[in-house]
C-alpha cells in the first residue's frame, strides 16, 4: 500500500503523521511541508554556531519584510567584511586554522565551516520576511527517538533516518537530507503541472555563470522578482489564482535563486560532507517516480 510518512522526536518539534492509499495531493504536500518546516527550523540547532550571536549580526543588517529588502542588505554587504563578522560565531576550526595542528585532517575537509554562518545568516533574513514558510504545528506522538521521513508513492521510494542519540553533526546530516527531499517534492504535489515549472526556474537560472558568488545573489534575486507575473501562472486555472499556492510557487522559485549563487537560506549536503569529510553523504538513489530520478 502507497504510504507518506513524517516523523520527529526533535525537541519542541513532535510530529508524527502517515498518510496511506488513495490520497489528494494537496494533503500529501502539506505533509511534506510540514516535514520540510520541521527539519529547517530545526536544522541550525545541530550546527557548530553560535546562533544568538549570528541572530544579532542580522538584526543589526535590518529586518526584512520581502525579498527586495533581503537583495538590498545582501547588495549592501560586502562579503569580506561579512565573513569576518560571522567567523567568530562557528565553533570549529577551518582548514587553515587547522592545518598546523593536523595537517591530514585539514586536507581532507573540502569546505569553510563559516559557510554554516552564512546560511544561517541568510536564513534570519528571509525569516524575517517569510516567516510562514517555516512555520509548523506539533501533531502525534513519534514511538522513537528519532527523525524519519519514508515514502512509497506512486513510484517514489525513499526512506531517511536520524537517531536523535547520534552526533550532532550526524543529525544534522538526517535533516539537512530529509529537507532536500520534501522542499523539493512538497511544491511538486502542490501544483498541477511540476515539470513546467521546473523547465521554467532552469531556463531563468541558465541564463546566469553558474558559480558560487554572493556578490551575484542580489543581481540574481533582483531579477527573481521581475518573474512574478510569469510565476503566477503556476498558480491560475481559468484566470482564478490560488494565492497560497502563488505565495509557495514565488517561495519556490527564490529558494532556488538563492541555492543557484551558492548561499542558501539552509545547510547544504555538499556543505555538510566538505566540513565533516567522515560522514558518508547519501547518493542519489531510489525511484521518485516519473522520468527522472534525483536524490
Amino acid at each position: 500500500m502507497d504510504f507518506v510518512w513524517f516523523s520527529s522526536a526533535l525537541p519542541n518539534a513532535s510530529f508524527d503523521e502517515k498518510i496511506q492509499g488513495k490520497t489528494s495531493r494537496q494533503a500529501l504536500s502539506q505533509l511534506l511541508y510540514s516535514g520540510r518546516n520541521i527539519c529547517w527550523a530545526k536544522m541550525f540547532d545541530y550546527a557548530p554556531l553560535d546562533l544568538q550571536g549570528i541572530e544579532k549580526l542580522a538584526a543589526s543588517y535590518g529586518k526584512p519584510k520581502t525579498l527586495g529588502e533581503i537583495s538590498s542588505i545582501l547588495s549592501n554587504a560586502k562579503p569580506g567584511v561579512l565573513e569576518g563578522q560571522l567567523r567568530p560565531f562557528v565553533k570549529i576550526k577551518s582548514a587553515e586554522q587547522m592545518a598546523l595542528d593536523d595537517p591530514q585532517a585539514a586536507k581532507k575537509m573540502k569546505a569553510d565551516p563559516v559557510d554554516f554562518a552564512f546560511a544561517y545568516f541568510i536564513f534570519c533574513l528571509w525569516r524575517s520576511a517569510y516567516p510562514q514558510s517555516i512555520a509548523f504545528v506539533q501533531k502525534g506522538k513519534p514511538e522513537k527517538q528519532e527523525v524519519r521521513f519514508a515514502v512509497n508513492h506512486d513510484g517514489w521510494v525513499l526512506v531517511k533516518k536520524g537517531d536523535l542519540k547520534a552526533e550532532p553533526k550526524e543529525i544534522l546530516l538526517a535533516l539537512a537530507s530529509i529537507f532536500a527531499s520534501t522542499n523539493r517534492k512538497s511544491i511538486d504535489y502542490a501544483m498541477e503541472k511540476p515539470d513546467e515549472f521546473e523547465a521554467f526556474v532552469e531556463s531563468f537560472l541558465a541564463t546566469f555563470p553558474m558559480r558560487k558568488s554572493f556578490a551575484k545573489l542580489p543581481a540574481l534575486l533582483s531579477e527573481a522578482l521581475k518573474q512574478e507575473e510569469k510565476l503566477a501562472k503556476f498558480a491560475c486555472h481559468d484566470n482564478v489564482c490560488d494565492r497560497a499556492l502563488l505565495e509557495l510557487v514565488k517561495q519556490s522559485f527564490f529558494l532556488s535563486c538563492f541555492e543557484y549563487a551558492g548561499f542558501p537560506p539552509f545547510i547544504a549536503l555538499d556543505t555538510i560532507g566538505g566540513v565533516y569529510p567522515d560522514l558518508k553523504i547519501p547518493k542519489p538513489r531510489g525511484n521518485f517516480g516519473g522520468k527522472k530520478k534525483k536524490k
